[in-house]
């Protein structure tokens, strides 16, 4: 703690609510997720946020080749003067959002999924973020992440609770939740709760074999239409979204084991794939 508010002194900076800034002041919160990172050296990794340098020197300790992309430039002056002496580090001054896949591609000098993803990521980009990391065309093989305690809890929900996040997460990646992490592991301190998430992405063979003939596309067609109203039975959903009659919509519940009057946050992964398949 007193290291970081030196540091914020020191480079008169002034953490902004606006980007979501939390420094990490915890040590066995940093520990925990490089330990769940499993680093090899010389591997390349991508950290999103660099802030204070914590877990950038974390990172860099276990001799990879890493990569940070910063948002707010006060903090890329401060990284790039406090770990210039390091030949496998470089910043880059960018929103991760707006940084196409070709610029990623270049800076991490890696093919797809060979490099990981290690990151304090701000709540507030949570969703769009793993959008991109977890269903996009330049993928890491591994991510872990700190995310707000709520947006994990959905991630790992089971049958009963499972909304399109629960599905984005299981669909593309094997999860774990590490472990809870209170407010005081930070400064300034959030209001509330976080969790560090480790995921195994999904290969491309992989997918392929859990989805068997139903293509991506389709399965988040068939998704979303049976979400549009959560509370809402799929039969009713699906046949307004999809623009089906409802007696085929019906009969695929069925086949798939489910009653009419079923609804959406009630089936699991492999039931929500079974029903796409008979649907389409």
């Amino acid at each position: 703690m007193s290291w970081t508010k030196n540091l914020v002194a020191k480079y008169n900076l002034q953490p902004g609510r606006r980007l979501g800034q939390h420094f990490l002041v915890d040590r066995t919160v940093l520990r925990t997720i490089v330990a769940a990172a499993d680093l090899k050296p010389q591997e390349s990794v991508l950290e999103v946020g660099g802030g204070l340098g914590v877990l950038t020197l974390a990172l860099l300790s276990e001799r990879v080749k890493l990569t940070v992309v910063e948002l707010d430039k006060n903090l890329v002056s401060l990284l790039n003067n406090f770990l210039i002496t390091s030949q496998n580090f470089k910043v880059v001054s960018a929103d991760i959002l707006k940084l196409s896949d070709e610029a990623l591609v270049g800076y991490l000098n890696s093919p797809s999924m060979a490099w990981k993803l290690v990151a304090n990521l701000p709540y507030e980009i949570s969703g769009i973020f793993l959008r991109r990391f977890l269903a996009g065309n330049f993928r890491p093989g591994l991510m872990v992440l700190l995310l707000q305690k709520e947006v994990a809890d959905r991630l790992v929900a089971p049958p009963g609770q499972i909304g399109l996040l629960s599905l984005l997460g299981q669909l593309y990646s094997r999860l774990t939740v590490v472990r809870q992490v209170p407010p005081s592991a930070f400064w300034p301190r959030p209001r509330v709760d976080s969790a560090i998430v480790k995921f195994t992405l999904r290969s491309s063979d992989e997918m392929a074999e859990l989805l068997g003939s139903v293509a991506p596309d389709y399965f988040w067609r068939v998704a979303r239409a049976g979400f549009t109203t959560k509370r809402k039975q799929l039969a009713n959903s699906l046949t307004v979204g999809l623009k089906m009659d409802r007696p085929l919509v019906e009969r695929a519940l069925l086949t798939v084991g489910l009653k009419v009057t079923a609804r959406p946050q009630e089936l699991s992964l492999e039931q929500w794939i079974k029903l796409a398949s008979n649907l389409a």
